[in-house]
């Protein structure tokens, strides 16, 4: 069977800030990690250049803000240059953090670039390597705040395959992002459109549908530890087989900084000089995983404890405690750091015996025994109960 490639890639945000962290680390750690995350998009033409792709989709957002930071643009115009020259065709739409609006001064982009016209549906076909012809469509936005549903545009292309191009919320569930463009999957899969490469959500999604897929590949470097912009992130790499079908996405990774949180359960802790032997173990651990990328990290210490100090962060050793913990983290992070500190830890106490007794906190655990929740939420829940009535007392 032969196959051929495209990529798919959305939310670079180039010239995006380092959200805050030059506020929670030292000048020394950021300036090493701010040039880091720039390079991500050279790993992106890397990769595109190393699978032999035939073109590259842009799902949105390439810039962080329609003003478009002179260092991101000539980085950007140097990535496009390499892809074309290696005869990769690149097709991009803009999204709300760069419309495509009359004010925008675009400039003279590589022959072989193809931008996707705001307010009206652009289509462009290719044959691969395979001599499959496929069609490629998008559409960009015209301003920031597009309320529009976009994917109607779509219905009346045909084709053997077909990929649309699209910045969008799919569902409108992710509370993190404005809910721009909406559509529904209902409607992606009675389009004629075999897969949607979009852009918006910056957490990774792959979805099955009868067509085909749609799918998120994410931002291609997480900037925060938000927990949309953690963990790997990257691109998706899609082949399609002689005859036209696209094959399940491939994720490769981007990203040349690496943004965590980490929980760390401290119900075996007895003593205070014992916890950063606890805490160190699991910032190994991240660290092994990440592969040799420099880890931010926000540090949560999680479960139950008698040790009153590591409950609030309003606790009289709390800082000091902090400050021990930072210290020898240097040492396990390497060129990586801990960004922030929390702590969600509740009193110790036994919850079997405590839902038999005749209290606040007997009522409210029961009630939550009776909820639809997974273990995870539940034991949220309680942690925050038990907590508030510990206070109260």
């Amino acid at each position: 069977m032969a196959v051929a490639k495209f990529l798919h890639a959305a939310d670079l945000h180039l010239g995006a800030p380092l959200e805050s962290l030059g506020e929670s680390i030292d000048s020394g750690t950021y300036n090493r990690i701010k040039p880091l995350v720039n390079k991500a998009f050279d790993r992106l033409i890397d990769v595109a250049i190393d699978e032999q792709v035939d073109f590259v989709v842009l799902a949105g957002d390439v810039y962080d803000n329609a003003d478009r930071d002179p260092g991101a643009q000539r980085r950007f115009l140097l990535g496009l240059r390499r892809l074309t020259g290696a005869g990769i065709k690149v097709f991009m739409v803009h999204g709300n953090h760069d419309p495509l609006t009359k004010d925008i001064k675009q400039g003279v982009l590589p022959e072989g670039v193809t931008v996707f016209p705001a307010g009206k549906l652009g289509s462009q076909v290719v044959t691969m390597r395979n001599g499959v012809n496929v069609t490629v469509a998008g559409v960009s936005y015209a301003r920031k705040e597009e309320t529009d549903n976009l994917v109607p545009l779509f219905a009346g292309l045909t084709g053997r395959t077909i990929v649309g191009v699209l910045h969008t919320n799919v569902g409108g569930n992710d509370s993190g992002h404005k809910n721009y463009s909406p559509s529904t999957p209902s409607e992606l899969e009675a389009s004629p459109v075999h897969y949607w490469a979009l852009g918006h959500i910056h957490k990774r999604s792959v979805n099955a549908i009868d067509s085909g897929w749609w799918a998120y590949p994410g931002n291609l470097q997480g900037r925060s530890v938000k927990a949309s912009e953690c963990g790997p992130k990257g691109v998706l790499i899609l082949d399609i087989d002689d005859d036209g079908r696209v094959l399940e996405p491939r994720f490769v990774d981007c990203s040349t900084v690496r943004f965590e949180r980490v929980s760390v359960p401290v119900d075996t802790v007895g003593v205070i000089t014992d916890l950063n032997d606890v805490v160190n173990a699991t910032l190994a651990r991240v660290v092994a995983e990440a592969e040799g990328l420099p880890v931010m990290v926000r540090l949560e210490l999680t479960g139950s404890t008698d040790l009153a100090d590591l409950r609030s962060t309003d606790a009289p050793g709390w800082t000091s405690i902090v400050e021990s913990m930072l210290e020898e983290a240097v040492d396990v992070l390497g060129d990586g750091a801990v960004v922030k500190v929390r702590t969600s830890c509740r009193a110790k106490i036994d919850l079997a015996a405590e839902r038999e007794r005749k209290t606040v906190l007997a009522a409210a655990l029961t009630k939550l025994d009776a909820m639809e929740l997974d273990d995870d939420a539940k034991n949220a829940v309680t942690d925050v109960l038990i907590n508030a009535m510990t206070e109260a007392k």
